[in-house]
């Protein structure tokens, strides 16, 4: 057998494993290398992990109705034939963050006031979160990041306007101590606020896109944050370009812009700087992108209508989950009190 054979039965082998490995050992095998990365990310790939696995890829779609929200579940996939998720544990919520690993953040307003919960839809479990403190002022910004699988660990970030003030009152829920704590006010440059759109979690680092098409950063780490510019600065591009969205691109920052309704555009921050990635023509008649399928995340979450089948507008949040139960409660807690205890 000579060498390009046994590479390519290597790369058959390795292909077979990990289109049957758990979505943490994916994660982890992400980082092993750069090669790895780009095979775990590649569109083909994703579907036929859906495939062989059974779990859930794809979009969690928020329709407005009258007074209400509504969730639907779109597979990257849908002839897959994977049962869907039941949405009926969110009858009454709306959904606020949501995470790679199947965990969402939901709030639901009864009893004259608002109650917040952390959940898996696919299991089908909800736990009630403590209350925030002090009253905030609607609307309200989340990121909800994952910090450790294994006790599980996340953190929830809210950020609220002040009263009379531009700035930001940011607030923190970690879910090892079961408790919600006020970081320092957030101060924002040029009296900028952020879009209504969901967050976008990468490396424990929450990101916020703002009116101003520039881009907030918050660190969950070490709590600190920063803005800087979007890659549409000149002003013939903000005359022609519309819909920006920011998203998850292949482990990275991603900046997604519909121009004058003829292509997609798709930039990514490398090192630093934002790099042009992928432009795709729009089919205005048919309303979708040419050559590209609901496994492309990041370019099917900036265009939107090719996920929603819809031009109202609709909140699009990227999901994906396995069959497993995870304790959302009180392994968190007793991860924390361990921590006490030794230190």
């Amino acid at each position: 057998m000579d060498m390009g054979s046994e590479f390519h039965l290597n790369q058959e082998i390795l292909f077979e494993i990990l289109s049957r490995a758990t979505l943490e050992t994916l994660d982890t095998f992400k980082v092993v290398s750069k090669e790895s990365k780009e095979l775990v990310e590649e569109s083909w790939f994703i579907r036929n992990y859906a495939e062989k696995t059974k779990n859930f890829i794809g979009y969690i779609v928020e329709k407005l109705e009258p007074h209400r929200c509504s969730y639907t579940f779109v597979s990257i996939n849908p002839s897959l034939g994977v049962p869907g998720i039941s949405m009926e544990c969110f009858c009454g919520m709306t959904i606020l963050a949501s995470s790679e690993q199947g965990i969402l953040c939901c709030r639901k307003y009864e009893d004259r006031s608002h109650h917040y919960y952390v959940c898996k839809p696919s299991t089908r479990q909800c736990v009630e979160l403590p209350t925030p403190r002090g009253r905030a002022i609607f609307p309200n910004w989340f990121g909800l990041t994952v910090l450790k699988s294994n006790p599980l660990q996340y953190k929830i970030i809210r950020l609220s306007r002040q009263s009379g003030k531009t700035g930001f009152i940011c607030q923190i829920f970690d879910s090892k101590f079961w408790t919600w704590r006020q970081s320092e006010n957030i101060i924002m440059e040029g009296c900028s606020v952020f879009s209504f759109q969901p967050s976008v979690c990468i490396g424990g680092i929450l990101y916020l896109l703002t009116d101003r098409k520039t881009v907030w950063a918050f660190d969950s780490a070490t709590e600190t944050h920063s803005e800087f510019l979007g890659p549409i600065t000149t002003t013939e591009d903000n005359r022609s370009c519309c819909c920006e969205a920011i998203v998850e691109y292949n482990g990275k920052l991603g900046f997604t812009s519909v121009y004058k309704w003829e292509e997609l555009r798709l930039w990514v921050l490398e090192d630093y700087r934002w790099e042009i990635k992928k432009v795709v023509e729009i089919d205005k008649k048919n309303r979708r992108l040419i050559g590209c399928s609901l496994a492309d995340m990041a370019l099917m979450i900036g265009y939107g209508h090719q996920v929603s089948g819809s031009y109202s507008h609709q909140t699009i949040f990227p999901f994906r989950s396995d069959w497993e139960p995870v304790d959302l409660e009180d392994g968190c807690m007793l991860g924390g009190l361990e921590e006490m205890f030794t230190s």
